[in-house]
């Protein structure tokens, strides 16, 4: 019994730190930063340190060696791919179900790892300009009907905490600006649970029935014929 406690006890701390969920920030101005966070560890993944250099080893000279005569290996017959004989088997609509199959299970994958991840924070600016005012007024209204909507499908297709978009025109200077401000959390044991559950549906949805309707008819014909 001991033994059995001390295993559910490791399974259940496993389970507590897979529910603590895991904050990536990601911060664009003048250059990239990215941090990743999790419990009270830190970690900055960009920018890196640049490493210095080691220094090269020389490299000893290797003889040439003499060069022997090759007899090419006769060509083997190529045998038709699991994919070619499900086709052969099963036909169009077989493959088109399979696929069909397998594009619901990925589907239902991202879903599920999309509604795992939350938004905490979102904010993006972004500064337009060009050579004159007519031109920067033209460019002003294109990036709004590009990014508006954008930002729309976002906060309409996830969760998104907190969020705010500011575009704004430099009839001025003519400058182009951006800024992107995101926090990202997640939390791990959900992805876990959404890649078990689509490896299981593509499992007993795709992969069998590939294995299954894949095979060449004439093992089928010999099999008979010995028995």
């Amino acid at each position: 019994m001991t033994a059995l406690y001390i295993i559910l006890g490791i399974i259940a701390f496993f389970l507590v730190l897979l529910s603590v969920k895991v904050c990536v920030t990601v911060h664009y101005e003048d250059d990239v930063s990215v941090s990743l966070r999790w419990l009270f560890l830190k970690f900055n993944i960009l920018p890196k340190h640049e490493k210095k250099p080691k220094k090269e080893k020389k490299k000893k000279e290797e003889k040439p060696k003499e060069e022997s005569e090759v007899i090419p290996e006769p060509k083997k017959k190529k045998k038709d791919n699991m994919f070619v004989r499900f086709y052969r088997n099963r036909g169009v609509e077989g493959v088109v179900q399979l696929l069909k199959d397998a594009a619901k299970a990925l589907g239902g994958m991202f879903r599920r790892i999309g509604r795992a991840f939350l938004f905490e924070e979102l904010y993006i600016a972004l500064k337009v300009g060009a050579g004159d005012s007519a031109e920067t007024a033209v460019k002003y209204g294109k990036t709004c009907s590009a990014a508006f909507p954008a930002m729309g499908f976002i906060v309409n297709n996830m969760r998104v905490k907190k969020y705010n978009i500011d575009i704004s025109p430099d009839f001025i200077y003519g400058k182009n600006e951006a800024k992107l401000h995101t926090q990202i959390s997640v939390v791990p044991i959900k992805l876990i649970n959404a890649v078990i559950i689509v490896a299981f549906e593509l499992l007993f949805k795709v992969v069998i029935k590939l294995l299954k309707h894949s095979k060449d008819p004439k093992a089928d014909v010999e099999k008979q014929v010995n028995t």
